[in-house]
């Protein structure tokens, strides 16, 4: 008996270490309080964020990523080249359950993905998930469902979707050009999951350690590393980070792009592809849209879905630079492995 307790402890301790060394669970989620907007209420007593809270209960067979985020899954597809299957209907009931059966509004979201994320990137996607987003105010969000980086998840909540009518303003395009963007700078190509951060000689984003010619340590050694004492002593509340997106706006795309380099990039990637020129501006924001295009596979990839999301009558799908609604807030820096917007 106290031999299998022993073998019990060593097991918990084990599982505790990986956990805290590593993001490649795809069950870890950023629990915090979320208001209005879909970003997290802080306590106006001390400021402070809401401690991360990963709910790492693997017992359950449908791979709930948590208690409230589980009730808000729709319908789970799985994806093979350019095409979704359903692969479960998760037990939900009134407006979710309609927007369940409305099978027809899962297509067409995924139609506008096929408009953004080219087929040879495709692989790269191995589920897609329609949920409602209302719980936590997020839009999207995509999540590493493989150790090495290899494959995703990607996740867009129907009702924000939909929200003033479908891709309104241009705002789910800008939700799948964002969440595209943290699989192309965070994928197997780009980080090294099977280094820890204490190995790390780059940047770490959390779920591994960056390769240095990757585009996030490109970004973050250039345009973070001078700023980085200052970022890691902002972090503990809203008013902190609010501080120092105000001293440093001028790098920064969008206010949200403040919150940690890996919002940067993908927020940078957005307007890189949603701006119609290269802006010529004297501020390390367009230094760093600059970096987008010193890579023709980036160049490749904004004229591949400039030239899909527009039609012969002139109509975009694309929203104006910037100009999306979660721009002018401030994330929560100390995220977890899912990145939602």
């Amino acid at each position: 008996m106290k031999s299998l307790q022993k073998l019990k402890l060593i097991l918990i301790l084990f599982f505790a270490l990986t956990l805290s060394q590593s993001c490649d669970r795809d069950d870890l989620v950023d629990q915090f309080d979320f208001d209005d907007s879909g970003y997290a209420e802080y306590d106006d007593s001390d400021e402070d964020w809401p401690d991360d809270d990963f709910d790492n209960d693997s017992s359950d067979d449908d791979d709930s990523y948590d208690s409230e985020g589980s009730e808000s899954r729709i319908t789970a597809y799985s994806v093979s080249g350019t095409t979704i299957t359903k692969s479960q209907d998760y037990n939900v009931s009134g407006q979710l359950k309609e927007a369940q059966d409305d099978v027809a509004k899962h297509q067409e979201i995924w139609e506008l993905v096929k408009k953004i994320v080219p087929e040879s990137y495709m692989s790269k996607m191995g589920e897609f998930e329609i949920y409602w987003g209302e719980a936590d105010g997020s839009a999207g969000y995509v999540v590493e469902m493989n150790p090495d980086l290899s494959v995703w998840k990607m996740g867009i909540a129907i009702d924000y979707a939909y929200e003033g009518g479908f891709n309104a303003d241009g705002e789910l395009a800008h939700t799948i050009i964002h969440e595209f963007g943290h699989i192309l700078t965070l994928d197997n190509t780009q980080l090294d999951s099977s280094i820890s951060e204490s190995n790390c000689q780059n940047y770490y984003p959390g779920e591994g350690c960056a390769n240095k010619e990757s585009y996030i340590n490109q970004l973050h050694s250039r345009f973070w590393a001078d700023i980085w004492s200052d970022f890691q002593s902002s972090q503990d509340s809203e008013s902190g980070m609010q501080s120092f997106y105000s001293k440093h706006s001028d790098r920064f795309v969008t206010q949200y792009a403040a919150t940690n380099p890996g919002e940067d990039i993908a927020e940078v990637f957005a307007t890189f592809v949603t701006s119609s020129t290269n802006s010529n501006a004297n501020t390390i924001a367009s230094q760093k849209l600059q970096l987008m295009f010193d890579y023709s596979e980036l160049i490749e990839l904004r004229q591949f879905i400039r030239g899909n999301t527009s039609s012969a009558r002139g109509r975009s799908y694309l929203p104006v630079a910037g100009s999306w609604k979660k721009a002018n807030t401030i994330g929560n820096p100390k995220k977890g492995c899912v990145h939602r917007i």
